[in-house]
């Protein structure tokens, strides 16, 4: 089973960019317009013109974002675990 690649046409920081992924379309595109207002955001914000001091704050700030959702990830399935611990000790797994 092969998997298919597509070529997808993106713009960031209105440079363009022509992708060859077998990612799903959509996401990639949604992925792109993110980058995009980020580095448009921390543009407009701040007095540098540099774009790739602007693209590396883009990425330390999306970088910074995924150790969180990770973190936080990795809290709520401990949680889970501990919960699920708990229920099969008090035998009310059987109820579910």
């Amino acid at each position: 089973m092969s998997i298919e690649k597509k070529k997808i046409k993106i713009e960031i920081f209105n440079d363009q960019y022509s992708l060859i992924s077998d990612e799903k379309e959509d996401e990639l595109l949604q992925a792109s317009q993110f980058v995009d207002s980020l580095m448009k955001e921390i543009s407009d914000k701040s007095s540098l013109k540099d774009e790739k001091k602007i693209a590396v704050l883009a990425a330390l700030r999306i970088a910074s974002r995924l150790i969180n959702l990770e973190n936080s990830l990795q809290y709520y399935e401990g949680r889970q675990k501990e919960l699920a611990e708990m229920i099969d000790k008090k035998g009310l797994s059987s109820s579910f």
